[in-house]
């Protein structure tokens, strides 16, 4: 929460004025580790503006891709919060590609990103499930980097660039298989399972299931808390919610919620919190009660100054205030000029 990041930020503050009087030359791995830490909590606190002189500090004295890698992974998380993802994506392909992992350039993207959904499910069909929870450890330090890249870079990409997104969580997955697991992993099995419900043409929720089990299971095999938010997101909001009623789904969204802040994972917190109060209503709860976990998750996003997901509360809103007799006229213009697509 702010209560354990804000005082995080004041002492890395603290801690890069001490070390100021020494250059980067003279104090190299210690400035790193403070700048790249200080950019994560600010980040958390939802100041971005200065996450971006703290990136371009890193950028201007690493030694290396290596070195740069964390300020590049915040920088597209923050991107992403700003609603900025068309410029998340191209930094983050563009360092992918840096990394030995090109996006394919095609025409269709689409129809690649198809291709690569079905080579993938055929790849898992092969596999049983002892042989997908027992695969080694990825030892290459440039994909468990692309990994880490690929993580961050999903979320913008499923709002801009489905394809992209589509062709991100299936190269993720294949990476595993053929090289090795990481912690990653499990959030990688976790979006694959949704898209196997979502986007294939054969909508096979039995075998999307099965898969997002073992990333259940794969999460505290690879001892990956801090990607439980992004994990149950994908399997409870897009797998339980087809095979059982929508209201056991709420429990696990709670759980992200609370994780997904305890770990700095606050986009997924806010995903977490945005399908809590969507799951409520569809669960028939009572309005006034949906409308009051709207306003006080709605809070919590000002807070963090997250609203990437929380934007698609909207709606709900606006249809509880006429449902309720209570339309204003802000709710007036809202329908009046809203797009199809909003």
């Amino acid at each position: 929460s702010l209560g354990a990041f804000a005082p995080a930020s004041f002492y890395l503050e603290a801690g890069i004025s001490l070390v100021g009087s020494f250059s980067w030359k003279e104090q190299y791995d210690l400035h790193l580790r403070l700048y790249e830490s200080y950019a994560e909590a600010k980040y958390c606190t939802g100041e971005f503006e200065e996450i971006n002189k703290v990136v371009n500090e890193i950028l201007a004295n690493a030694k290396c891709l290596g070195d740069k890698l964390g300020a590049y992974f915040t920088l597209v998380t923050t991107l992403n919060a700003q609603s900025k993802t068309q410029e998340s994506t191209k930094v983050g392909l563009d360092i992918l590609s840096s990394l030995g992992e090109p996006m394919p350039v095609h025409l269709d993207m689409k129809a690649t990103g198809i291709i690569e959904l079905k080579k993938t499910k055929h790849i898992l069909k092969g596999k049983t499930d002892d042989e997908i929870l027992t695969l080694k450890a990825l030892g290459n330090n440039h994909k468990i980097a692309a990994m880490r890249l690929m993580y961050g870079l999903s979320l913008g990409c499923f709002f801009v660039r489905r394809d992209v997104f589509v062709w991100l969580i299936s190269k993720m997955v294949q990476i595993s298989i053929s090289d090795g697991i990481c912690k990653e992993s499990a959030f990688a099995f976790a979006t694959f399972s949704a898209l196997m419900a979502t986007v294939d043409v054969i909508l096979d929720v039995n075998s999307a299931s099965r898969i997002g089990k073992l990333s259940l299971r794969l999460l505290q095999i690879l001892q990956a808390e801090e990607y439980t938010a992004g994990i149950y997101f994908a399997v409870y909001f897009f797998i339980q919610t087809r095979v059982d009623h929508f209201r056991k789904s709420l429990e696990p969204m709670n759980h992200a919620y609370n994780v997904g802040l305890r770990f700095g994972e606050i986009h997924y917190a806010i995903a977490a919190a945005r399908n809590i109060c969507m799951l409520s209503f569809h669960s028939g709860d009572n309005l006034m009660t949906v409308l009051e976990k709207i306003e006080y998750y709605g809070v919590k996003v000002k807070e963090h100054k997250q609203e990437i997901f929380w934007r698609l509360t909207f709606p709900f809103k606006k249809v509880i205030h006429h449902l309720t007799g209570q339309p204003n006229e802000l709710d007036k213009v809202f329908w009046d000029s809203a797009e199809e697509e909003q």
